[in-house]
């Protein structure tokens, strides 16, 4: 770190002079424009308007552990990296298929460069074009549409094609939520902000900790979907279980709609209400559970209950955060 002294020109005006060596790297000159950032902790950011932008790249090998690889590449990809090369004695058709594979999942990657020993996933997306809250925004979206959906395979004909297309869409969420990790991270690391995101670090953290949320609520939706594919509830499960399971459905989807409009308007009497829902869908939940102990599928039926619950948990957990985000 590098210490200047404020000086003043005339009656009112602060002055201090720029590091020469700086100036002259970004090619600074008489009469050039220097755009300056108020962050949040107080300090400024410099930034020349001619820069060219700082490419980040990040080098990989491939070993015979390819669970280990896809791990790195999306933390590669989560970081911010903007180039991602991958290095071997030879890349196998298989690996290459399993790398275009997983680029599909993350959003801006796509791969620039493929010889015998190396690829090059490079990211075109312009993050200025995404924000944090457009990404909680569509997580949201998908979240509910996924837990709709749900709800409405108990009265659909063609049950199976229902829940595939559901737990299909889950990759989606996966996407949308890895984006939003990055654009958190950069902003943390390099305290970059677009023109476009008028979220405050804090608010920011705490929109990402709620993208956590939904995307887990996501995950148990697609849990619940998966197991109802694995038994026959139009005859195994009695109505008067089902009808609860879509009530408690129903409270659910409402509760974490309220849950998101309280964080993002930081609405302290409907976040408490959305706690106190929460306790009286708990309660549902726990008679449902004892209704279905005597039935054929107890089990099954104990995992989507088991779900269910952990959804009112995360949605709990967005309401607690608009509470906290009052506090500022």
């Amino acid at each position: 770190m590098e210490a200047r002294k404020v000086q003043i020109t005339g009656k009112s005006t602060y002055m201090i002079t720029l590091p020469k060596k700086w100036a002259v790297d970004v090619g600074l000159q008489p009469g050039s424009l220097v755009s300056i950032t108020h962050r949040d902790d107080g300090s400024l950011l410099l930034t020349p308007a001619k820069t060219q932008p700082f490419i980040s790249r990040k080098t990989l090998k491939i070993d015979s552990d390819m669970c280990e690889l896809k791990m790195d590449i999306i933390g590669a990809y989560v970081m911010g990296h903007q180039v991602i090369e991958l290095n071997a004695r030879r890349i196998t058709p298989e690996i290459r298929k399993e790398v275009k594979e997983l680029c599909k999942n993350l959003i801006g990657s796509e791969i620039v460069e493929e010889t015998r020993s190396k690829m090059v996933i490079y990211d075109i997306l312009n993050p200025g074009e995404f924000t944090i809250e457009k990404g909680l925004k569509r997580i949201y979206a998908l979240v509910s549409g996924m837990l709709k959906d749900l709800i409405d395979v108990f009265d659909a004909r063609i049950k199976e094609e229902m829940l595939s297309e559901i737990v299909g869409r889950d990759e989606e969420v996966d996407r949308v939520y890895l984006l939003i990790l990055k654009l958190f991270l950069r902003r943390l690391k390099e305290g970059w902000v677009s023109k476009e995101d008028q979220l405050s670090l804090v608010e920011a953290f705490h929109f990402r900790l709620a993208a956590d949320n939904l995307e887990r609520i996501g995950d148990h939706t697609v849990k619940i979907a998966n197991t109802l594919r694995s038994i026959d509830f139009d005859k195994d499960v009695p109505k008067d279980i089902i009808g609860r399971l879509v009530e408690v459905g129903k409270d659910l989807l409402d509760s974490i709609e309220q849950g998101v409009i309280s964080l993002r308007s930081t609405d302290t009497k409907l976040a408490s209400r959305v706690l106190r829902e929460n306790a009286r869908i708990k309660w549902k939940v726990l008679e449902i559970s004892r209704l279905t102990i005597a039935t054929p599928n107890a089990l099954p039926l104990g995992i989507i209950t088991d779900s269910i619950s952990r959804i009112g948990d995360y949605t709990e957990n967005i309401a607690e955060l608009a509470i906290d985000l009052r506090q500022l």
